[in-house]
């Protein structure tokens, strides 16, 4: 299965398109859990943007409600928001980045 890291903005985004889409199918989150086999704390957490990473699980609800999970086009913000989030993350991260900077200003 393939791993797709979301920033916060874009785990928002589908959060939100789970939690409507449930709704506009008259599901609970106590029905859905019960017909995907998934938890619903853990299906209440995709709905509060409560992951980074799309798990098995979050693609097998997304799955259900034909909800598209990769794909997305990413505005300049969230790649400036995701980019903000690695250079935080640790010192490994902040040298990759910064690394990843001077590779780019080689360039021109």
């Amino acid at each position: 299965m393939q791993t797709n890291r979301k920033s916060v903005q874009a785990a928002k985004q589908l959060g939100d398109a789970l939690r409507h889409r449930r709704k506009e199918l008259g599901l609970t989150l106590e029905q859905l859990a019960t017909t995907l086999s998934v938890d619903v704390g853990q299906l209440s957490r995709f709905e509060r943007a409560e992951f980074k990473i799309v798990s098995q699980n979050l693609q097998k609800v997304a799955n259900f409600l034909q909800i598209q999970v990769y794909g997305e086009v990413e505005e300049p913000d969230a790649i400036v928001e995701q980019f903000t989030e690695l250079l935080g993350r640790s010192a490994r991260h902040r040298a990759a980045a910064i690394a990843l900077v001077r590779a780019l200003q080689e360039l021109r």
